[in-house]
């Protein structure tokens, strides 16, 4: 097709090209947390759905989509506006977390290509899908239904201890880690960890330490610091006491001792 503007002559070739297709939901509209959303952050919505690979997964490049969309937005804009429905992966990846039960429906079969592809993602990035969903991962989750709680959590202590490897835990934090996680419900059936529709193990464990240093100071000072520290104590102490002295010699009165001192 040759296409005439003015004194230029365009020729633009047509080729087929496969492009990823997604389906739109059209009952969005009519959520809450969707209609509360101001006008450019809708378009942001629909940007990343469209924008995400295959698996919902979106390598985040906040200056091309505000390039692309025509307005500037923050990252932690988007994060904040779209809450549980955008989930951090790390590696600058974040997960839209209702996009595969959506595209695809569910379960996830490994048998098609589309759903394998998307299972490796999942695997790749640590994600696991809740008990609504079924992915390569939740065959082992059926396997042990049958199991006790007991044994589900030394299952869940031993991933631990595996993917926290290089990441300097002490023992007593990775103690409370896994008690935290594998306390279960007035039912005694479920734990905490298996009530999550992500539950990526070092990213959990990272933000433990984070606000476990928030809470509790971790130093612990060695006897030459404490020494260190008492000398330093002294030796203002002694200071303070010349500064008396060298006042009660010098000056009469008592505007004049405070001048002395520094206190004036």
């Amino acid at each position: 097709m040759v296409l005439h503007l003015s004194n230029f002559s365009v020729v633009i070739t047509t080729r087929e090209k496969e492009m990823a297709k997604r389906f739109m939901d059209n009952s969005i509209f009519e959520k809450q947390w969707f209609r509360k959303l101001p006008i450019r952050l809708k378009i942001v919505w629909f940007y990343l759905i469209n924008k995400c690979n295959h698996a919902g997964i979106w390598e985040c490049d906040v200056d091309l989509l505000s390039f692309q969309i025509g307005e500037n937005y923050t990252l932690k804009e988007i994060l904040e506006a779209f809450g549980d429905n955008i989930q951090e992966l790390g590696d600058n990846k974040y997960y839209l977390t209702k996009f595969i039960s959506f595209q695809y429906g569910l379960p996830l079969n490994p048998n098609v290509k589309v759903h394998l592809s998307v299972i490796k993602l999942l695997e790749k990035y640590n994600i696991e899908l809740d008990k609504t969903y079924v992915s390569i991962k939740d065959k082992d989750k059926d396997k042990d239904k049958g199991k006790d709680i007991e044994t589900r959590k030394q299952c869940f202590a031993k991933r631990v201890d595996k993917e926290i490897v290089g990441m300097g835990v002490n023992p007593q934090m990775q103690k409370e880690f896994i008690d935290y996680w594998t306390e279960h419900n007035s039912n005694g059936n479920t734990m905490r960890y298996e009530q999550q529709s992500i539950f990526n193990v070092k990213r959990r464990v990272s933000t433990w330490i984070k606000n476990s240093k928030k809470f509790q100071s971790t130093f612990q000072p060695t006897e030459e610091d404490i020494a260190e520290k008492e000398k330093k104590l002294e030796k203002e102490y002694q200071d303070q006491q010349r500064r008396l002295r060298d006042a009660d010699k010098n000056v009469a009165s008592d505007d004049d001792r405070k001048k002395a001192l520094g206190l004036k």
